[in-house]
């Protein structure tokens, strides 16, 4: 799937995640490294994914240790992927060591910031 960034709208996925205390640095570091490879186990580009980042929060004032931002192709590639087996397995597994909150927002595509 190739986007033309300048005019497409797509949608924006934010997740920031806050971790349990007591959830030790190594159980922390473990599951971003293997939620980093979340976007491409449920299909990457080919589903609509087209950008997948999950990072530390440089920000920790307010206690969320880390920040998934992705961008999808369509309503329809985000409900894929919010029904992919990946997604579920990770979530449950988030659900042992952390709370978190999301957000989705339509963008107005490049062109309505660089115009």
């Amino acid at each position: 799937m190739v986007l033309d960034l300048a005019s497409s709208k797509l949608l924006v996925h934010v997740v920031l995640i806050s971790f349990r205390d007591g959830v030790s640095a190594d159980t922390r570091r473990r599951f971003l490294e293997h939620h980093q490879s979340l976007g491409a186990r449920c299909g990457g580009a080919e589903a609509g994914i087209a950008f997948w980042q999950v990072s530390d929060n440089l920000d920790q004032r307010k206690n969320w240790h880390a920040v998934q931002f992705s961008l999808f192709a369509d309503r329809e590639a985000l409900t894929r992927f919010a029904q992919h087996p990946e997604h579920l397995k990770a979530g449950e597994a988030l659900r042992e060591i952390a709370d978190w909150m999301v957000g989705d927002v339509e963008t107005i595509g490049a062109a309505g910031v660089l115009g």
